[in-house]
């Protein structure tokens, strides 16, 4: 009974995305970036991101992504933070939050030139937590 659960789980987890990412552009950068060569997606959702007041975590990143991979993403992440309710941008990197209802959603994006970062998450976690989390883990 056990592995059938599993199995089931192992199915569905693709598609958890699709539900918390529903209605925005990173989307769709997580649908055809995260199948390339030189790409690292990683999703996680549940029990594994209590601690950090989270629901939903999805990253992909990008090693030496061509111009035209890195045009396309950052017109995506444009596009989602046109309707941000707080956006801090900077050389570094970008944090938008976006308008959810139920929760927070941000999206953070870094690109260093050598390697481009896309981050979407969602919790209860404000836009202080999140920012203090992701400065440690840059140290």
């Amino acid at each position: 009974m056990k592995k059938i659960i599993v199995l089931i789980l192992i199915m569905l987890s693709p598609h958890i995305g699709l539900w918390a990412q529903k209605g925005w552009s990173v989307q769709v950068a997580f649908d055809e970036f995260s199948v390339k060569k030189n790409a690292t997606e990683v999703v996680m959702s549940g029990k594994r991101l209590k601690d950090f007041h989270l629901n939903y975590f999805h990253s992909l990143e990008i090693k030496n992504p061509s111009v035209s991979d890195r045009q396309r993403i950052t017109s995506l992440v444009k596009a989602d933070a046109a309707q941000a309710i707080t956006k801090e941008e900077n050389s570094g990197h970008r944090f938008y939050e976006l308008p959810n209802k139920s929760q927070h959603a941000y999206i953070l994006y870094r690109d260093n030139g050598s390697t481009l970062t896309l981050i979407y998450i969602e919790g209860k976690a404000n836009l202080k937590q999140i920012k203090q989390y992701f400065q440690k883990k840059q140290k």
